[in-house]
């Protein structure tokens, strides 16, 4: 029996655990004189594509919606700040001070959540262990899909001398990593652009129904209006969307496709899940849930 509720549980559980180290490492990040928010998507994954330098290119492996344009240009500020050194043609390193930029950062998160006690001391280690055992499944599972992001999430993994939170908090990282790995092999075979996709992906879940709509909610990806223009035409072509003046619409192929990448996702990243039993997985539902709930109350 597949439990689809469980990695939604696990995602708000991460979601309400980085609620609160995030602010930290914001305000860290300032002192290192990165601007509010904008240390996200380009600091971080320079350390964690190392030995390898990081480039636009190697961001979009994951970031497959973001534009290259845009990644290039959180790249680009990155040297401008200081923090990397170029290596190549769009390719960069961290330098001494970004190296210990990310140190700053990461001890700041670490410290934030190292103390958090949404659980007993018990039921955290038991959730760890739960998490523990489908991060090692998920590594060992036959491909599709592959696992390339889970594999550059388990980069940062602290160690099992590291506090019960930080471990934690890397295990839901890696489940959150290895289900991108799983979306990316549900919908890339079909060969239409990330952009495409996810415009897609917002009419069908009634997330806009117009051009003009659809631009302004993911105006956050860097790409123009006459990009999610041409990616609708795209769709049409596929025959599977319909568009006229006013608005967007999945075709009856269009909605059993896209319902189809979804299981497909699904499917691909629950096989790891089966080498838990049927009181395991309702055990580890309750624990996320109170995890959850331990946290938000930890907030309030």
């Amino acid at each position: 029996m597949v439990h689809t509720d469980l990695w939604p549980l696990a995602r708000e559980a991460l979601q309400a655990l980085t609620a609160h180290y995030g602010p930290a490492i914001d305000h860290a990040a300032e002192g290192v004189g990165i601007p509010f928010g904008e240390w996200y998507g380009w600091l971080m994954a320079a350390r964690i594509f190392e030995p390898d330098p990081v480039s636009a290119a190697r961001l979009q492996r994951r970031s497959a919606y973001t534009s290259p344009a845009k990644l290039e240009e959180q790249l680009a500020k990155g040297r401008r700040l200081g923090l990397l050194e170029p290596v190549g043609a769009g390719e960069y390193r961290l330098n001494k001070a970004g190296g210990a930029a990310v140190q700053r950062l990461i001890e700041t998160a670490y410290a934030a959540m190292a103390p958090l006690r949404p659980l007993p001391e018990g039921d955290l280690a038991r959730l760890a262990g739960l998490l523990q055992r489908l991060v090692e499944a998920s590594l060992a599972a036959p491909e599709p899909p592959g696992k390339w992001c889970l594999r550059t999430a388990r980069h940062y993994d602290p160690g099992a001398g590291a506090p019960v939170m930080v471990r934690l908090d890397q295990y839901l990282s890696d489940l959150n990593a290895y289900r991108d790995d799983a979306h990316l092999a549900a919908w890339q075979p079909y060969g239409v652009s990330g952009q495409a996709w996810e415009a897609f992906t917002c009419l069908w879940r009634g997330a806009a129904t117009t051009l003009d709509a659809l631009h302004t909610r993911l105006l956050h990806r860097g790409y123009p209006w006459e990009a999610y223009s041409a990616a609708l035409d795209e769709l049409v072509r596929r025959a599977w969307v319909t568009r006229d003046a006013e608005t967007c619409r999945l075709t009856d192929d269009g909605r059993v496709l896209r319902e189809q990448a979804e299981a497909n996702t699904d499917r691909y990243f629950y096989a790891a899940w089966a080498g838990l039993s049927e009181t395991e997985l309702a055990e580890l539902r309750d624990l996320l849930t109170r995890f959850r709930e331990g946290l938000d109350q930890l907030r309030t």
